[in-house]
């Protein structure tokens, strides 16, 4: 029987931490999320969860999966004249803008004190769940005639209807407050972590769709 289990692909270290993360951790991170928007973040980033980094490679590799998917079932017949790099370059453009927010999280903790990068990539996975919502709200859309086009989902989003337009706007402002958690937890002052967040989110979706944009 160990043997199975240690030849059976289903039954790996790897996949049975994915599944526990789906059952058990990601619905913490949701409640977390959700019923503290102000500060139920903050004790996380304080004191990062052992398995932070594999927690976060999970968040990016499941955005990375739902836009691809997504973007197939959201464009219907248009798929037939999009090349597989039109998808993927949609599946990228929030796992960069993810990176990215990381990137940028590292470099203002490390001005200000000490960073781990590892543990910013939980901070850039944790700003991927809202933008895991847009594609979700875009597919809900979709379904009920939305019509959401997700080329421009970013690029455009003031083209995607007042109902799309709202749902990004808040959403944004969900990623703002996950990064200025992020920043209080490493002792940055609210009233500088309040200026710092917006700007950091929106450089960061400016480099991220920058890179996509140069890539295809």
């Amino acid at each position: 029987m160990e043997n199975y289990q240690a030849n059976n692909p289903s039954t790996s270290p790897l996949t049975n931490e994915v599944k526990t993360f789906y059952q058990r951790d990601l619905q913490h991170l949701f409640l977390a999320f959700f019923r503290d928007p102000v500060n139920g973040l903050h004790g996380i980033f304080g004191n990062p969860p052992a398995k932070a980094f594999l927690h976060a490679m999970i968040i990016f590799g499941s955005v990375f999966v739902l836009y691809l998917g997504g973007s197939y079932l959201l464009v219907g017949d248009m798929r037939d004249y999009m090349s597989f790099s039109s998808f993927l370059s949609i599946g990228l453009s929030p796992v960069l803008i993810m990176l990215a927010i990381a990137g940028l999280s590292f470099v203002i903790k490390i001005v200000g004190g000490k960073a781990d990068f590892k543990n910013e990539l939980l901070t850039g996975a944790l700003c991927g769940l809202p933008l895991g919502l847009i594609m979700a709200v875009a597919l809900v859309l979709r379904v009920f005639g939305g019509g959401i086009n997700p080329l421009t989902m970013f690029s455009s989003p003031l083209g995607g209807g007042w109902l799309m337009t709202v749902a990004f706007l808040y959403f944004f402002l969900m990623m703002v407050n996950v990064f200025q958690q992020s920043l209080r937890a490493a002792g940055y002052r609210e009233a500088l972590a309040w200026y710092l967040s917006p700007v950091s989110i929106l450089a960061a979706m400016y480099l991220g769709m920058s890179v996509v944009g140069n890539l295809f």
